[in-house]
């Protein structure tokens, strides 16, 4: 019995090993990670991010609706947000990010993150006491939770919505990706090299 459990571990082992092999292989982490600077302060779910260089990135471990954010060499998180799939029509060429407009002198809000050769990219999930702010001034939906929530953690739910400036919601499901045309306003990154260590 010990050798058959011991032998399905090996072939999973492999199977893992040529499955990281053939997405490295293609120049795509498993993690996708990704460089971004920003100039001015930005937003995410729940946290304002001062001007600088970060690490996002899908963490290998966990859910995939997840995002994480660390600091440029890994070594600090700024924060797990959660996601749902967006799909876009044309292929980038380079990271991006997509921004939800701002009041004047606050912090740009990001809505997506693109990583270069995929349509589908990550939409985030903002508390709904922030979405119903940014999509007042906005005047675009913003994707929030069904339920009154406050913080990042709250928005691990599958019960999603937009939420219009005027306060209309419309149920997001899921397991149909919208498509998710950039924003005017968009930033462009780096990819990562797969060499960095991260926590």
């Amino acid at each position: 019995m010990l050798r058959k459990v011991l032998c399905v571990d090996s072939v999973v082992s492999l199977v893992a090993a040529v499955l990281g092999v053939t997405a490295q292989g293609q120049g795509i982490p498993v993690d996708r990670r990704t460089y971004f600077t920003f100039s001015g302060p930005v937003a995410l779910p729940g946290v304002a991010l001062a001007p600088g260089k970060y690490l996002f990135r899908m963490p290998p471990v966990g859910s995939a609706r997840m995002v994480q954010v660390l600091s440029d060499d890994g070594g600090k998180v700024h924060g797990q947000f959660f996601v749902v799939p967006a799909l876009r029509p044309e292929l980038p060429s380079e990271p991006q990010v997509g921004f939800i407009e701002a009041a004047a002198g606050l912090p740009l809000p990001i809505k997506t993150w693109w990583y270069p050769g995929e349509r589908q990219g990550f939409e985030f999930i903002y508390p709904k006491s922030q979405a119903r702010q940014l999509a007042r001034v906005a005047k675009e939906p913003v994707l929030t939770t069904k339920a009154e929530t406050t913080t990042t953690a709250e928005t691990n739910t599958p019960a999603l919505i937009r939420i219009s400036a005027t306060g209309d919601e419309t149920v997001v499901v899921i397991e149909s990706p919208t498509s998710a045309t950039p924003p005017g306003e968009s930033h462009k990154g780096t990819v990562a090299p797969a060499s960095i260590s991260v926590r």
